[in-house]
């Protein structure tokens, strides 16, 4: 019992550091899990917002440009049938401004781009050509149209709503356009305003250029951006959500959508580092409720470490003699009453076998060819005797690497050692399952083949031929190999005549030439051997 002490008291505080080490794993990894889902969680939610408040902008921009063109649309068909009408110019001028609030100035200019009529009323510009962009864009193409942003006469900047005006023979008399001064506070401020968006969201719309028509920092307006992943994305007609980086170089969880109206877009990007904020507190408030149900569970595993030492000893016992013959017996017998002891029983019974295992390992290393890792002499003896116990069919390929000599006398043994084992992998490669590839000594192989015909054996004698013969070397170059076939037949019965045969085979290839292979003539009645 005073050997059994110290050993008791060690492997219980082994236990224990086990233990603790796999609960404070477990605990680490639960933490981490947690914090990876609701890290998760927050960027999904926050880019699920961000895109449909995107959308939800784009939608509303588009509904109200869509709404200023069918009232720009009636004033027009009213003004093609009258459009000589100075007071029905006026009317209409007037109704529009007052109709759409949103719209700073309307504007009535005829086919050459003259004004006739225009509200707020500037006398002194009625009857001049005007000479905007947006203006000569509409009479260009005569269909409606939302401009770009852009400088106008006065320094503002400004993007024109226009709607062509056509009589009712469909002669183009001109157009009715409509202009919002986006460096003021305008429909963009008032559309973006209706809708929710948490705190520290970034909110702009850009037109085809770049250049922002409305951001959350109204100080930004009229800038142009040097890049954006966002914008570039809904400017090809896509709309969703991303993480990317702004143009400011802030990562950022941003949602995206397209005015296709006006081919402008629409972006709501919170930064990420924003968007996270809340889960410090949350991975806070979880450690503290864990901490309790912690404590209580250390101190349940001291408790159960106390109670397992005991059947532990008798496992520690029988570990000091797993070489001798009886220990399976004794293990087995253990009564290991709960789950770890068992484990451990399990455990020292694998220790067994695999001690055994290695037993056979070193057998089987004492049949192995240590340079090449093929079957030596021995181990190819023993497969011979099964195969003629059993008497069953099989050929067997005698290999010997032609002018192997002047590989070592050339380049020295050990590039001949990597030679060796490359004609070795190659035939190892080539062989079957249940084949059996074999070094007989220096650059002599031997392949066995179990239930083969000498016609099959040919076709994989000639394979590993036509291989070594194509894979170069370095620094050898190409290999070649004369090969010797022969199998079991009336004239070659025993493993001995067979081998012998296909010695006398190989010799042959050799005399012939070399780098070829010679096949046993089963039908003469003098087999060639």
């Amino acid at each position: 019992m005073s050997k059994l002490g110290p050993m008791s008291i060690g492997l219980r505080g082994l236990i224990l550091s086990f233990v603790l080490l796999a609960v404070l794993a477990t605990l680490c990894n639960s933490l981490f899990v947690a914090w990876g889902v609701q890290r998760d969680a927050l960027v999904h939610s926050a880019l699920e917002a961000n895109r449909a408040y995107a959308f939800k902008v784009a939608s509303s921009i588009t509904a109200f440009l869509e709404s200023v063109h069918e009232r720009m649309g009636f004033s027009s068909q009213r003004l093609g049938r009258d459009f000589s009408n100075a007071r029905l110019l006026r009317e209409e001028a007037l109704r529009l401004q007052a109709q759409d609030t949103e719209l700073n100035t309307v504007l009535i200019v005829d086919a050459n781009g003259t004004l006739l009529q225009d509200w707020p009323e500037v006398p002194a510009m009625r009857g001049t050509r005007i000479q905007s962009e947006d203006i000569r864009q509409a009479l260009a193409e005569q269909r409606p149209l939302v401009s770009h942003a852009y400088t106008n006469q006065a320094g503002q900047l400004v993007v024109a709503i226009s709607q062509p005006i056509f009589s009712p023979t469909g002669q183009f008399l001109g157009v009715v356009a409509g202009s919002v001064f986006i460096q003021q506070r305008s429909v963009l401020h008032t559309l973006i305003g209706n809708h929710y968006h948490q705190d520290g969201t970034i909110a702009f719309v850009a037109d085809e250029h770049r250049r922002l028509l409305y951001h959350t920092d109204i100080g930004k307006v009229g800038e142009r951006l040097t890049s954006s992943p966002t914008v570039d994305a809904a400017l090809r007609g896509e709309s969703g959500a991303m993480e990317a980086i702004n143009y400011q170089g802030v990562p950022v969880l941003a949602g995206y959508a397209q005015v296709a109206a006006a081919h402008w877009t629409v972006v709501s990007q919170l930064p990420r580092e924003q968007a996270l904020a809340p889960l410090g507190k949350l991975m806070r408030d979880m450690l503290i409720k864990i901490i309790p149900a912690g404590v209580l569970g250390l101190l349940l595993i001291l408790l159960g470490t106390l109670l397992i030492t005991r059947p532990l000893r008798q496992l520690a016992n029988s570990a000091t003699q797993l070489s001798a013959p009886q220990t399976t017996a004794q293990l087995q017998a253990i009564n290991a009453w709960y789950a770890e002891a068992a484990a451990i029983r399990a455990a020292l019974l694998g220790g067994v076998q695999l001690l055994q295992q290695k037993l056979g390992r070193l057998k089987r290393d004492a049949q192995n060819d240590p340079l090449t890792g093929l079957a030596n002499r021995r181990a190819m003896n023993e497969a011979l005797e099964t195969l003629d116990r059993d008497a069953r069919h099989y050929a067997a390929l005698a290999l010997d690497i032609d002018r192997f000599k002047r590989v070592n006398d050339t380049y020295g043994h050990d590039v001949g050692d990597l030679a060796l084992k490359q004609v070795a992998l190659i035939i190892e490669q080539n062989a079957r399952e249940g084949d059996l590839a074999c070094r007989a000594g220096g650059e002599e192989f031997a392949l066995l083949l179990p239930d083969t015909g000498l016609e099959q054996a040919g076709e994989i004698a000639e394979r590993i031929r036509q291989s070594i013969a194509s894979t170069p070397i370095e620094p050898v170059g190409t290999l070649t190999i004369s090969i010797g076939v022969a199998c079991r037949s009336e004239q070659t019965q025993t493993s001995e005549a067979i081998i012998k045969c296909a010695d006398q085979l190989l010799y042959r290839a050799k005399q012939e030439g070399r780098n070829r292979v010679v096949v046993q003539a089963l039908t003469s009645p003098h087999t060639a051997c």
